[in-house]
């Protein structure tokens, strides 16, 4: 599977007001991703990130490939290093863009 990014990403804690339980993919046949906005200098773009088997603990950092739905419209905004921000209601997670697969 190709990826269009790697983010390095921390999914804020409960008491951050984050999530209030971890990421974890829910059956052994289900699917193997989870699916945010992904918000780049406040605009939002639907993405999603491929957790595999992990569990994804709140508070601890993760370097997560992501594959974005509009891919030309996402990318065009991106570089590394830059800020995202992750959205399930509200902001759960802060990150960086680490690499662009192009």
């Amino acid at each position: 599977m190709k990826f269009d990014i790697y983010i390095k990403v921390r999914f804020r804690t409960s008491s951050e007001g984050g999530r209030k339980t971890p990421l974890k993919r829910k059956t052994p046949q289900g699917p193997n991703f989870y699916a945010y906005p992904l918000i780049v200098d406040g605009k939002g773009y639907d993405c999603r990130l491929l957790i595999e088997d992990k569990d994804i603990e709140l508070g601890k950092y993760y370097e997560i490939p992501v594959i974005f739905l509009d891919k030309d419209l996402a990318l065009a905004n991106l570089s590394i290093g830059k800020d995202i921000t992750l959205w399930e209601g509200k902001e759960i997670a802060d990150g960086q863009v680490t690499r662009i697969c192009t």
